[in-house]
Order: C-alpha cells, then sequence, then structure tokens
C-alpha cells in the first residue's frame, strides 16, 4: 500500500517556484491555503465516514434519508437529485440501495400516478433517530475550538471557496455521494 503525504507536506511551493516560467503568476499564499483545506477536508471527510459506516450508512445515504426526514411525508427522486445537488442516477442508486435494506419505500403520489415519490419507512425514520444525536455531536465538536463570530467566519469564508468550486468546473462538479 502506498501511504499518502499530507497535502502540506507535498512539495507544492518548491514545484511552484521551480517553474517560474509557467506558474509565476499563480500566488504561493493561495497554494497554501487550498492545500490545507484540501488536507482538513480529507480528514472532515473521513471522521464523517467512519460515524456513518457506523450506523450501516454512507455519506450518501445519510443525506437522502436527512432529505426525506425533513420533507415529509415524500419527496420525488428528482427532488432529491436537486436538494443534495448531485445527479440524478446518483440518487436512484442511493435509492435502490436503501430500498433493498428497507430505509426507504415508494410512496403513495396522490393524484398524478406518473410521478414516483420516495418516503422514509419506520425503520429509516428509526435509523435517522439513532444517527442524528452522534453525527450532531460531531458536527457541534468540530466547531467547538471556534467563538461564534468565528463560525460565522468561517461559513462566509467557505461560501467563498464554494464559489471557486464552481468557477472552476461549474455545474460538473457534483456533491461526494
Amino acid at each position: 500500500m502506498v501511504s499518502e503525504l499530507p497535502f502540506r507536506d507535498t512539495p507544492a511551493l518548491e514545484a511552484l517556484a521551480s517553474r517560474p516560467d509557467r506558474l509565476a503568476h499563480l500566488d504561493p499564499a493561495a497554494i497554501t491555503a487550498a492545500q490545507d483545506l484540501l488536507r482538513v477536508s480529507k480528514k472532515m471527510l473521513g471522521a464523517f465516514a467512519q460515524a456513518f459506516a457506523a450506523h450501516g450508512l454512507s455519506p450518501g445515504r445519510y443525506s437522502v434519508l436527512m432529505a426525506l426526514d425533513v420533507q415529509r411525508p415524500s419527496m420525488a427522486p428528482s427532488e432529491i437529485a436537486d436538494r443534495l445537488g448531485v445527479t440524478r442516477a446518483t440518487v436512484t442508486g442511493l435509492i435502490d440501495g436503501l430500498m433493498r435494506d428497507g430505509l426507504v419505500a415508494y410512496a403513495d403520489s396522490g393524484a398524478d400516478r406518473r410521478r414516483k415519490a420516495i418516503a422514509l419507512t419506520p425503520a429509516g425514520a428509526a435509523l435517522i433517530d439513532t444517527v442524528l444525536p452522534d453525527i450532531f455531536q460531531r458536527m457541534a465538536d468540530l466547531t467547538a475550538p471556534l467563538t461564534a463570530d468565528e463560525r460565522r467566519t468561517a461559513v462566509t469564508l467557505l461560501g467563498k471557496v464554494e464559489d471557486g468550486l464552481w468557477a472552476m468546473g461549474g455545474a460538473e462538479l457534483e456533491t461526494q455521494a
């Protein structure tokens, strides 16, 4: 198995400095900030993935269950995809797995029988009730070192970083499912 270097330990600044003809226009502080964001993001994703896995979930499956939990009684798969910022194909795969596990089911869609609606099953609702205290505690612990002002600043700054992602890749970027 190949061990990975933390982003901060990669020789990015040296590589930048060694190519002044092609990379002189780039700000070394921007490269360092991006590396730090990537490093922390990777650790956060790993920590939360472990928490979800302890409950038999992935981040994507958790996201679908949460979307359905707050939008009861049901949602169309396309609405779930839009809410989560993922493709319909991604949501279809997640829903199929959640159905196999008995956590979601097709719901009565009323007069329009062409509209597929998905709803939590009692088992899905119970799982969310079980998972939330752990996940929300982790979220609170994650930001506990920050003051209220620092949390607001972090949210603002992360919004700007997200804008950078859109500028970088536009609509092709999909959140991790």
